[in-house]
């Protein structure tokens, strides 16, 4: 049976902190832009957003490399709504990579709805505080079966919009699962930090 460790206690309490932070923040920014966030010049014109992303994550005691796609509605120029979803990369990469040579390949993949709220800090800089409700699907390749699970991953990023419809922005979060049942896996083997490079594009 899979036991908690010491680190990954304490990485479930980090996550927790940083969980209460993010809506510390997104509160702090909100009640201090109240008056002003609709008089703001807009960090992005367009009402429709997508963003490709590149995603490192630890995952059951190693990492892993995921791609993604997250799309949406700009509701003004502070609050959006959207979708997002990631897979994790299955190739043999070495090291602690998740997936390894001559063992069962893993497969993995979660995502759900998004709110965002943007700050703006600049004509081209702004910070970006994030939180994702969704779903987690586990597999392995040869053992068969699956599992559905809950997750739900906030966090904050900066962005930098190089034109109107095309910027960049590095993210970090932590993914909190929960209701894990497949193989030896528990809630903690897909709970944990993050860290994303979002390709941002505006129509």
């Amino acid at each position: 049976m899979f036991s908690y460790s010491n680190s990954q206690k304490a990485d479930n309490r980090k996550g927790k902190i940083f969980l209460i932070t993010v809506f510390v923040a997104l509160i702090t920014f909100q009640l201090s832009a109240q008056d002003i966030s609709f008089s703001q010049s807009s960090v992005n014109p367009n009402h429709f957003y997508a963003d490709l992303i590149a995603k490192t994550a630890t995952l059951n005691g190693g990492w892993g490399l995921f791609g993604g796609m997250r799309a949406g509605y700009n509701i003004n120029n502070n609050v959006s709504i959207g979708l997002i979803g990631h897979g994790l990369i299955p190739d043999k990469l070495g090291g602690s990579y998740i997936n390894q040579v001559g063992q069962d390949e893993l497969h993995f993949g979660y995502g759900g709805a998004e709110v965002t709220y943007k700050y703006n800090l600049s004509d081209r800089f702004y910070l970006t505080g994030m939180m994702m409700i969704g779903a987690g699907r586990v597999d392995y390749e040869n053992l068969g079966g699956h599992d559905y699970f809950f997750i739900t991953e906030p966090g904050a990023s900066i962005d930098y919009n190089l034109t109107n419809w095309f910027g960049l922005g590095l993210s970090g979060g932590y993914r909190f699962a929960a209701g894990v049942n497949y193989a030896d896996f528990s809630d903690a083997s897909f709970s944990g930090w993050s860290s994303n490079l979002d390709f941002k594009f505006g129509f």
